[in-house]
């Protein structure tokens, strides 16, 4: 994209692959590891991901949507792709012509790619283990096994489930714990079956580090090999303050620059609604990024951003398009357009690499960072660095 405003997401391929390292060395050598690149990759570029990832001799991602498959196929990515949402029989019929992977969660889900499956067709299967959101019931186990034994058209491959609070799988009186204790059960009813389970999103693979740091040996987390599908953890970030043990590095710096600057009275109020109005004069950084951009309206007043390697107050209502800085404590002098094009980072890592987490961000728009890294809009170019072919 040919650019003619400095806003773009600094997207660090070196820091992704930093990541892949440290979640397979708490994975150890021969478990399922489906990266998630769903939701345009958290928001870092699902095509740039998928393919880095590839780089990395990642096999098989994970998506939501058919469309995210086909986007990826279309791209050149050629790893398995597992998809996640459902489908129906166009649905299954785009998957089977792309060579995707079905997730499947209902009995009509079955009944479509039955419909249209020309030859063996290899599936996994989502329980619902607490999460009540998709998934089929315990209940369904048996049926679900005996229907396997008999079919010519579906070959189980895997089954799945998903934490609700993954978070706390470190605890073994936990949610987690009654989750796993429940797949267990399920899992009992496909012993005749070659299968793999994966249900360990980033909070599980968190709580699994943190249990293998302390020498939990009777833990859940360590009965079977429980595949992993890290989301968010393969983007920088921890899924709670507690968890350390793995050595993380945001891959996301949003960034901007200064558009002008201006001074502003007391009395004078900057943006809409006159929010904000300076006790004293007052230097305004007025930058070229807004809510459309990504940057919630709701920290209007609320938080900062790193500007000449100081954290600066953003001030007034952040508009569609531009947010406003107080920079009276950092900027000297009367030539305020020397302060032109001045680098702005909302979150990431400035050009001296001081760091303004996006957690932060997520904090003060009452959100979680995951809303936060996938808000940040198409219109933001997203530019790679990092991962050169050796």
């Amino acid at each position: 994209m040919e650019m003619f405003r400095s806003t773009y997401a600094d997207i660090s391929l070196d820091a992704l692959a930093a990541n892949w390292s440290e979640i397979k060395k708490v994975a150890g050598d021969d478990r399922f590891i489906c990266p998630m690149i769903k939701a345009n990759a958290y928001g870092h570029g699902d095509v740039q991901t998928g393919l880095a990832l590839e780089k990395l001799g990642v096999g098989i991602l994970g998506v939501c949507l058919i469309e995210e498959g086909l986007l990826l196929r279309s791209s050149g990515v050629n790893s398995e792709i597992l998809v996640f949402r459902g489908f129906d029989k166009r649905g299954a019929e785009k998957i089977l012509e792309y060579q995707m992977t079905p997730v499947v969660s209902t009995w009509e889900q079955i009944k479509y790619l039955e419909a249209v499956a020309d030859e063996t067709v290899k599936v996994h299967v989502k329980f619902n283990t607490g999460m009540n959101r998709i998934g089929f019931n315990p209940d369904q186990s048996e049926k679900l096994s005996d229907y396997f034994k008999k079919s010519k058209s579906l070959k189980l491959k895997a089954l799945l489930t998903h934490y609700a609070m993954g978070e706390d799988a470190v605890s073994k009186d936990g949610f987690s714990a009654k989750q796993t204790a429940t797949f267990l059960e399920i899992m009992d009813f496909f012993k005749g079956h070659d299968v793999y389970a994966h249900l360990l999103n980033s909070g599980g693979i968190a709580s699994l580090a943190q249990v293998k740091q302390n020498n939990v040996s009777d833990h859940f987390l360590l009965q079977k090999k429980w595949g992993f599908r890290p989301g968010l953890a393969l983007y920088g970030y921890q899924s709670a303050p507690q968890f350390k043990e793995m050595k993380l590095k945001p891959v996301m710096t949003l960034k901007s620059v200064v558009n002008n600057i201006r001074t502003v009275l007391p009395g004078e109020s900057v943006s809409y609604g006159c929010t904000w109005t300076p006790l004293v004069p007052s230097k305004v950084a007025v930058v070229p990024i807004g809510y459309a951009d990504g940057v919630h309206r709701l920290i209007s007043n609320k938080s900062q951003a790193l500007f000449a390697g100081q954290l600066a107050p953003i001030v007034g209502r952040i508009c569609m398009d531009f947010l406003m800085l107080d920079v009276t404590h950092i900027v000297s002098g009367d030539d305020l357009t020397k302060w032109n094009e001045e680098e702005v980072t909302l979150f990431g890592f400035d050009e001296n690499n001081k760091f303004l987490s996006a957690e932060v961000m997520a904090e003060q728009s009452n959100t979680i960072v995951w809303e936060t890294l996938t808000s940040v809009s198409e219109r933001v170019p997203r530019h790679y660095r990092g991962l050169k072919k050796p």
